[in-house]
């Protein structure tokens, strides 16, 4: 009579080192009072059990809910022997009866069980570690025909990353449910399909098409640094009925993001193509559960004539940032069965965001590079320290990009960080001193707020990042040259040239008492975009006697260069007390170096260079072969290549780069802009075309036991799938190959040479067995790779008669099977009733008269056989099996 159990799941707190507070929450049928259930068995994963008691509802018996189900707290509290991983469970003797894709029709015998992993951490270290809860109860019904979603709505309040996963159902531990299909292998077809998000959570269902009970199990797996750390399982079932109905529609936006401090308000609406219905707006989530500020979601009570409306409403706080984003679930449901009815689930994720430290300043010492920022910063108050101070971040070069009102952390912008925790203050500003700097070079620097937990022990875990600041720049002393410039002019194989540019060192930096004149600079060269070989360039040297005055010269146009070959990288030497004594070298520059690779209607570019400067982003100038002149195809703002798929085969484009560059630094003008080599390429077709997919069927499924084996037929079908390939269009014909098996070598049985005709039959020499792939030519002869290798096995079929009568009638005067197909051989031994052997033979045939091994009739009688099969040809290496029975020898 325990038909009750409906959905479940173990959640817990840790309130201790090792103790926990674990909660059991079922749902149960309602009208099933005889297997109500006051108390549970658990398995608390450690060698102990205890039984726990439920505890909510009017005198501990539950809460009912809408659609006959009660809602059941079970709470206990435990202490573990140690820190580690283990597996709290509870398995109670009957799932609800009747369900279709469980051991169907069996499914009342089939257990429920439900488990959570907990994984203790060093609390001294890494903190705390409460599980998910699940907030949205599994208490909706499905309609035949009509879109199901249910999402778990976990909400964990460490802030530790979760992701949901489909999986199958327990009996026990390690121990799946029998005969178990997922629901949309019950009357499957295009119309019925699930899928589940795993980052958001949405189960999706679109649509049932049979009426009844389905189980489904989603394992929600919780991370805490890219580490696996706990495991809820909710397990439930889905009612699936037949119902005149449609479920309400939600219209909201999907994605919102507020830094801390702000309000978010958004409205949001839900209709029924049903228009005589009214709906209902509910909501949960984790912005729902703060301690304080709580959201709130603005609704009239109850259901509403359409549309229906509401207004979420959150007044953020510091202590809201995190990493990831919040998880609403909205519901509307309408009222078809006047109280309750079809439900839309409308998923929102908000991401609150920590604000951007303001008023950032670089500034010059004499040692290194002062950086201050504004106080108050407008986080620095937090509850429980959640704010931890400031990370300073650096970069040689400016990144000149504004963050958007949602991007967070520094990851993938170039920046390396340089301090941590940062709080100090002077004159009612943050400040931190960065002494590790060397001349020449521009430090960019930006800064972030942290916050985090806290863990026991005081040190902080699940780490959270603001919105970056501002970018500031700065260099030391500028005492030395800046190259600016380093341009490819001319391309060619020894009379190419490159344009260097400098800005001479800073007047005001440079001490002429300890470095008297007269100067020299000295341009030198190396080849290579790293090259390090440095030259003196011939003729590159310039005199100054002061530097009251400025330099006659700032460029120098470096000729006679293979600048279709190579790059070149230059530096710039300055020499004091008559040029006799070095004072230093600027940073080295190179040249942009473009490299192309021509492939089918596509030239593929590729640049690269080392300069000191921060090149923001990049012209792609092609030669119009009419007008002689280059001009603009496209342009990148962090991409270093680039494929003009503008093109034909056989014809040659030439290509260079045009890049905008910036020191970052007010006194030195920006962009600086500097050119590649020219680079030219042909197309040509030498790529292979898209691969196929085969799927190959035949009538193994409806052949019946006297289906002959010459009407078993191979069908070979495939499609040509344009995903990792976009060569889908390229396609002349096919070629089939064929093996016996995998170990043997594949053969070309067939080519196609119709790119529309995707299908082949093919019938082996021995059986159906055999191995297949199909590869696509192109109109250039490139063959594709096999998409993939599909195998089938012969479906042998043997039965054999339980009696015969071999007295020279003529009817069933042998012993002989009743079906045989796809069996090579036999080894078939036939006993009397004393064991000993009267007949043996390796023919599937068996033909048996009824004599023993010395040609003399046997009595009439029961005979014991065993009758081992051989199909040679079959794929796996389930090549043999048994069969043992009587056969009744009828004189």
């Amino acid at each position: 009579m325990a038909t009750h159990n409906r959905s479940g799941e173990i959640t817990y707190k840790q309130i201790g080192p090792l103790t926990v507070e674990m909660t059991i929450t079922t749902y149960t049928k309602t009208s099933s009072r005889d297997a109500d259930r006051d108390s549970l068995f658990v398995i608390w994963g450690d060698g102990t059990t205890e039984w726990v008691f439920r505890v909510n509802g009017e005198n501990n018996k539950g809460e009912p809910l809408e659609n006959d189900i009660k809602k059941n707290l079970y709470i206990q509290t435990h202490t573990f022997p140690g820190v580690g991983t283990y597996v709290i469970s509870m398995k109670d003797k009957n799932r609800i009866g009747g369900i279709l894709n469980v051991n169907f029709p069996n499914s009342i015998s089939i257990p429920f069980y439900v488990e959570t992993i907990v994984t203790f951490l060093s609390p001294q270290f890494q903190g705390l570690n409460n599980s998910a809860v699940l907030l949205q109860p599994p208490i909706d019904q499905a309609c035949v025909g009509q879109r199901f979603i249910h999402n778990p709505n976990a909400f964990d309040i460490d802030g530790d990353s979760l992701a949901y996963e489909l999986i199958t159902p327990r009996e026990d531990a390690s121990l799946d449910v029998p005969n178990y299909v997922l629901p949309h292998q019950i009357s499957p077809g295009p119309e019925n399909q699930i899928s589940l998000d795993s980052i958001n959570g949405d189960f999706i269902w679109d649509a049932p098409q049979r009426p009844g009970e389905y189980n489904i199990a989603i394992a929600i797996k919780e991370y805490r640094n890219g580490i696996l750390i706990n495991t809820i399982v909710r397990d439930m079932q889905i009612l699936v009925s037949r119902c005149e109905n449609n479920p309400p529609e939600i219209t909201s936006g999907d994605v919102y993001c507020v830094v801390a401090g702000e309000t978010l308000t958004f409205d949001l609406t839900a209709d029924d193509p049903d228009i005589n219905q009214q709906v209902q707006i509910t909501a949960l989530g984790g912005p729902f559960e703060q301690s304080f500020s709580p959201a709130v979601l603005i609704t009239d009570p109850g259901f509403q004539g359409l549309p229906a409306t509401a207004t979420f409403s959150w007044e953020t706080k510091c202590e809201h940032i995190s990493a990831l984003e919040y998880t609403v679930v909205i519901k509307a449901e309408d009222n078809y069965l006047d109280s309750t009815g079809l439900v839309d689930l409308k998923t929102i994720r908000i991401k609150v965001v920590g604000p951007p430290p303001e008023d950032v300043i670089a500034e010059r010492e004499d040692a290194g590079i002062f950086v201050s920022w504004a106080k108050p910063y407008a986080c620095e108050v937090t509850a429980n320290d959640y704010f931890k101070g400031f990370s300073v971040w650096r970069r040689v070069n400016s990144n000149p990009f504004t963050p958007d009102s949602c991007q967070t952390g520094l990851e993938g912008q170039g920046y390396t960080q340089i301090a941590f925790d940062v709080s100090d203050m002077l004159d009612e500003r943050y400040f931190f001193r960065d002494n590790m700097v060397e001349k020449g070079q521009t430090y960019c620097y930006r800064v972030l707020g942290e916050f985090a937990l806290t863990s026991p022990g005081g040190n902080p875990y699940n780490r959270v990042q603001s919105i970056p600041s501002n970018e500031t720049c700065n260099q030391l002393n500028r005492d030395l040259p800046f190259i600016t410039h380093v341009s490819v002019e001319q391309t060619g194989v020894s009379d190419g040239a490159i344009l260097v540019k400098w800005v001479p060192p800073q007047i005001s930096d440079f001490d002429t008492t300890e470095n008297p004149g007269p100067y020299r600079l000295e341009l030198i060269r190396a080849t290579g975009i790293n090259g390090t070989d440095f030259q003196p360039i011939p003729g590159a040297n310039f005199d100054f006697n002061s530097f009251t005055v400025s330099f006659i010269d700032t460029l120098y146009l470096n000729q006679g260069l293979n600048t279709v070959d190579n790059p070149y990288s230059y530096k710039l030497n300055l020499y004091t007390q008559g040029g006799n004594v070095f004072y230093g070298s600027s940073q080295p520059a190179s040249s942009i170096f473009m490299q192309i690779v021509s492939s089918d209607k596509r030239n593929d570019l590729s640049w690269s260079y080392r300069v000191p400067w921060q090149n923001s982003s990049f012209d792609i100038l092609k030669l119009n072969n009419s007008s002689g002149q280059f001009e603009l195809i496209a342009n990148s703002l962090t991409q270093k290549n680039y494929t003009d798929r503008e093109v034909e085969n056989g014809v040659i484009y030439c290509y260079k780069i045009k890049a905008y560059g910036t020191y970052g630094i007010q006194e030195i003008i920006a962009p600086q802009i500097n050119f590649s080599q020219e680079v030219c390429g042909q197309p040509v077709d030498t790529v292979a075309p898209c691969s196929p997919e085969l799927v190959v069927n035949n009538i193994c499924n409806q052949a019946t036991a006297t289906t002959p084996e010459d009407e078993f037929v191979n069908e070979l079908n495939w499609i040509v799938k344009s995903t990792n390939c976009d060569n889908e269009q390229d396609i002349a014909g096919y070629k089939i190959y064929y093996a016996p098996n995998l170990e043997s070598d594949f053969n070309e049985i067939s080519n196609v040479n119709d790119p529309l005709i995707t299908n082949f039959d093919h019938k082996p020499e021995l059986g159906i067995a055999g191995c297949y792939y199909v590869t696509s030519i192109d109109f250039s002869g490139n063959e594709s790779s096999p998409g993939n290798t599909y195998c089938v096995n012969n479906c042998p079929e043997y039965k054999l008669p339980n009696a015969f009568t071999p007295n020279n009638d003529g009817a069933n005067d042998l012993f002989i099977p009743i079906s045989s197909r796809f069996i090579d051989r036999i080894e078939c031994k036939i006993f009397n009733r004393w064991g000993g052997l009267v007949y043996e033979t390796s023919n599937p045939m068996i033909n048996w008269d009824g004599k023993n091994l010395k040609g003399k009739d046997l009595s009439e009688g029961v005979y014991y056989y065993t009758c081992k099969l051989f199909n040679e040809a079959l794929t796996t290496l389930e090549t043999k099996q048994l069969l043992t029975g009587y056969i009744q020898l009828v004189r």
